[in-house]
This record gives C-alpha cells, structure tokens and sequence, in this order.
C-alpha cells in the first residue's frame, strides 16, 4: 500500500466516507496505521437493502463507536420523488449527508476510499457517454463547501485485497455490488473482464494512461478557457463573446460551466442542446438533470431553478 501523499496531513482533522464496505474498511485502517487519529467517520444508510442497510450500520457503529456520525434516508422514496435513477438519488442524498456533517463538524475535508479500478470505470463510462472524453475522477475536488479526498486514486483493487487480508479486517459485502441493474456495475463484472478477455490483458493501465494524456490536454485547453472573458460579473455566460469561439470550446466551455454548478449526468446530449439556446429563435430555456433549467435572457446563459 501507499504512504500517504504530500497533502494529507496527520495532525488534521479530516472527514472519512464509509460504508462498512471493503474500500472504506481499507481506507479506515490505512489511516489508523499511519497516525490519523482526528477522523470522523461518517456513514449515510441508503435503505436500499433493508436488514443488510441496518447490519452495515451496526456493523459500524460497534466497529468506531460513538465518533460515528449516521444518518437514514429512503433513497428509493427520494428517486421516486425526483424522478431520477437510483444512482443519481443516492450520490445526491450522499453529498448533502456528507456537507451536512462539515457544517455540523466545522470540517470541510472530506476523504473517500475511490481507488484505480474505480478510476478506470469512470473512464470508461465517460468516454462511452461522450461528453468529457477521457475524463476521471481528481485526488482533490472542490464541492460547494467541501474539499474531497481520494488518496487510494492510484492503488489498485488487488492492493486494497492483500491489505484487508494482511490485516484480517472485517467489513460487510454489499450484495448490490453485484446487481445488474447499475451501469457501473456491468462495467465493473461485464465490461471490463470482457476487455481483459479481447485484449488478453489487463485493460485499467490502458485506460489510466488514456486519461493521463488527456489530462495533459485538458490543462492547455483550461488554461485557454481561463483567458477567455466569456463570464460577466454575476457568473452568467456572456453570449455575444461566447458565440465568437469555436464549436468544440464552446462545448468544452459549457461542460465545465455545467459542471462547476453540479449538474449530473452531464452526457453529449445535454451539451449539445444546450448549445441550441445560442440562437435567438431557440427556445430560451433547457430542462437540466436534477431540477433545474439552463435559461438565455438578455444576451445571458445563466441556471435557475
């Protein structure tokens, strides 16, 4: 396993998402045995799996003790409600969890247990999307309030085993993990062994390559957008200057526009519809993922519930 990376500090207080589950059990004891002792863990029970959901949160609860904090949401109930998949529910429900126990704590450092392999599905299922290219998750990540962590970034699945084995951790199997009915799942169980079959080798180094030279792309490309005044004072995109760019900035621009404000499930699609709102006969507004619009008034884009 890693030592732990140059901006992890020991002596600070952090965050810790867990689950019960084998990452964040890993991610757990890694930190215990290098010396942070100020973690407060933090675990949200999805209600997904009726008594297994309530055994991962005992399970928890005598594992860490009182410095757990724990909170209950139907998950399924919230997608109904929002009309949006499982999946989308649960990481919302997640994040407003996880900014609900900075502001209870005061800590805005937010660690998670996403290793390689997780990393190598994010790029696939991006680049299948369409919307980003080859595009992963950060080590660090700025969400509203809070700064997420993602030290086991670069240690792959099989490291993460050995630990939890050398250690002789105990942490609770999530039945889900294995269910088709995530996409993220099928990538994991279907797409990727199938890859590994084809190529006849492992495809997660391929795919982490890809995503470090885009990476390298992205950065020159974000460093022209940074010099584009393309934003007026209140943050709205600032159209008489924007349809002056060229098609593919203009998508690169209105992704990360979209993004920086936390909209899900950017995919192409979305992109390019609301690259429609460009032209004055277009309709002026855009149903967006999660409940809100991306509107164009007076020579603006802006987003609005």
């Amino acid at each position: 396993m890693i030592a732990p990376p140059p901006w992890l500090d020991p002596s600070q207080a952090y965050l810790l998402g867990i689950s019960g589950g084998r990452d964040s059990i890993a991610l757990y004891h890694w930190l215990l045995s290098h010396r942070f002792h100020k973690i407060i863990p933090c675990h949200l029970n999805h209600g997904l799996r009726a008594a297994e959901s309530d055994a991962d949160e005992a399970f928890l609860k005598e594992l860490i003790g009182p410095s757990l904090l724990c909170q209950s949401i139907d998950v399924a109930a919230l997608a109904a409600q929002q009309k949006t998949s499982l999946e989308t529910a649960a990481r919302q429900a997640r994040h407003h969890f996880f900014q609900d126990c900075a502001r209870t704590t005061g800590l805005s450092q937010l660690l998670l247990a996403h290793h390689a392999d997780d990393q190598a599905e994010t790029i696939l299922f991006n680049l299948l999307r369409g919307s980003a290219g080859s595009k992963g998750m950060s080590s660090q990540h700025q969400i509203n309030e809070l700064h997420i962590l993602r030290p086991f970034l670069k240690v792959r699945r099989s490291e993460i085993d050995a630990f939890i084995k050398q250690g002789q951790y105990p942490y609770r199997e999530d039945s889900s993990n294995t269910s088709p009915f995530a996409t993220r799942n099928r990538i994991r169980h279907e797409a990727l062994p199938l890859l590994a079959q084809i190529l006849d080798r492992d495809p997660v180094p391929g795919l982490l390559r890809s995503l470090a030279l885009s990476t390298e792309l992205e950065e020159i490309a974000q460093t022209h957008l940074d010099s584009l005044n393309i934003l007026d004072p209140q943050g709205r995109i600032h159209l008489p200057s924007f349809r002056t760019l060229p098609t593919a900035i203009q998508k690169k621009a209105l992704y990360r526009f979209l993004n920086q404000h936390g909209i899900p499930e950017l995919s192409s699609k979305i992109i390019d519809r609301a690259l429609t709102l460009l032209s004055p006969d277009a309709p002026a507004s855009l149903n967006l993922p999660s409940g809100l619009r991306l509107r164009r008034k007076e020579s603006r884009l802006f987003i609005s519930p």
